[in-house]
């Protein structure tokens, strides 16, 4: 008996050994999330030109094809053998036009003659690349976006791709520059982000926050329509969307992509940036300067900040942990010393689980110090110079990065583990003299509750009850 697409996609996914896997990043994709990808294609009675790049077991193609009517061709380019092949069965099954090349889609020369392009491309990091494309060089710095400007360079004009991808792309310097050529080359026609990291790909061992995207070569139409909380278990178009015009979701000069309108509370704030405050990443590579660190303190040595050091909203030195808090004083020659004074320092990395994605916490001080480069610290410089922060100003800025409203900002905008640097200037912020008025409304407490932190916010900023 013939086995199903479904059957042939479980088959390969339960035969991938995990070093092949983890090598070339496979990831195959399962029925109902291929079924959601290819329902974002606009329906046509007329054949189309339909192209898989790194297909996989080829479902994604084949529920493609299955819905494209008769006489449409798929073109579908694996570099796995047994892919390939598993992509051959499952095309042949929904469409009679059929070519599977077993190579890299790198090595082939596509052009620009696909109606429909779909993709669930591998998500591996690779070193800083530029693609010659029609509109000049673009930069990327992994696989999937690299993927993405060779699917986007294929489209016909009126094409559409759909791709499964990661949210990275919509924000940090990594994808500033990938960003703006897709936004420049295509309409962004629709966005559908997964609410949980586990139950798309469920079979797959992957934690990525993924997402679909979909991209047509036209103009950019008029509204985009956003699933700001997907899930695979019923179709698309019953899910709660809304239809949002692209310039309500960028943001900056960078185009970073939110998945959400903004709040309409955060209008009245100017970004972190406009207000004077800078922030920067800690200057200590720990590993290029093992030399320096210290478990003792030493007479002209200075204390070293790790996020080990964060309790809360406050910052305690020293502590007990496994890391060195001092360095000696040969760190003066590093350019890593900042100056004393009142700071707010700023996890970089967190993840959509923690019941805050943003982690700030106060710090005092009197003498220079060192933070390593897993903080952010917020100060009132620029990027050659760290001027620290008027003492009010770091305590309600602590507080201010505290809250749910913040909290809420921060996940519509960032998809991954790190919290750049970028994206906090960008955050809409209060001015140095209201978190002053901030901090003296509620100091810097352990102990305070977040419906306290928000309430306090709230009635400083008159915000009614309801909002």
């Amino acid at each position: 008996m013939t086995k199903t697409i479904a059957q042939i996609r479980n088959e390969a996914a339960a035969s991938l050994s995990p070093e092949r896997q983890q090598q070339w990043e496979q990831f195959l994709t399962p029925m109902p999330v291929a079924q959601q990808a290819v329902g974002l294609f606009t329906p046509t009675d007329k054949p189309v030109r339909i192209l898989d790049l790194g297909s996989g077991s080829g479902i994604l193609s084949a529920v493609t094809a299955n819905r494209s009517a008769q006489g449409s061709s798929v073109v579908a380019i694996e570099q796995d053998a047994d892919l390939a092949q598993a992509s051959e069965s499952s095309l042949r099954q929904a469409c009679d036009d059929v070519e599977v090349i077993n190579t890299s889609i790198f090595d082939v020369l596509l052009d620009a003659r696909f109606d429909r392009v779909i993709l669930n491309p591998p998500y591996k990091k690779i070193s800083p690349t530029v693609i010659a494309t029609s509109g000049g060089g673009v930069k990327v710095t992994n696989l999937y976006t690299a993927f993405m400007v060779t699917a986007i360079q294929a489209l016909d004009e009126g094409g559409e791709c759909v791709a499964i991808i990661p949210r990275s792309w919509m924000n940090g310097d990594y994808f500033k520059d990938f960003r703006k050529w897709m936004l420049d080359e295509c309409s962004l026609d629709a966005l559908a982000v997964y609410g949980s990291r586990q139950e798309h790909f469920k079979d797959m061992n992957i934690l990525q926050e993924i997402m679909l995207v979909k991209v047509s070569k036209r103009p950019q139409v008029k509204k985009v329509t956003v699933y700001a909380d997907a899930t695979p278990a019923r179709p698309l178009e019953q899910q709660p969307h809304e239809s949002v015009i692209l310039k309500a979701l960028l943001m900056g000069r960078d185009r970073i992509v939110r998945i959400q309108r903004q709040d309409p509370r955060l209008s009245e704030f100017k970004t972190m940036a406009e207000q004077g405050l800078w922030v920067s990443t800690g200057k200590l590579v720990w590993f290029r300067n093992r030399d320096v660190l210290s478990n003792v303190e030493e007479p002209d040595g200075h204390p070293l900040y790790w996020s080990d050091n964060q309790n809360g909203m406050m910052t305690v030195h020293p502590v007990e942990c496994d890391r060195e808090q001092w360095v000696t004083g040969e760190a003066d020659t590093r350019n890593v010393v900042l100056p004393a004074g009142s700071y707010c320092l700023v996890n970089r990395f967190s993840s959509k689980e923690q019941r805050h994605r943003i982690y700030a916490s106060y710090l005092r001080s009197d003498v220079g110090f060192v933070a390593d480069n897993k903080l952010n610290y917020v100060h009132q410089g620029t990027s050659r110079q760290t001027v620290p922060l008027d003492d009010k100003a770091a305590r309600g800025l602590t507080l201010w990065l505290s809250s749910s409203i913040v909290d809420e900002w921060y996940r519509q905008v960032s998809g991954s583990t790190q919290v750049n640097a970028t994206d906090l200037r960008q955050m809409p912020c209060p001015s140095k003299g209201q978190l002053a008025a901030l901090s003296d409304r509620l100091p810097i407490d352990n102990d305070v509750s977040q419906g306290h932190i928000d309430a306090v916010i709230g009635g400083l900023f008159s915000w009614a009850q309801a909002s």
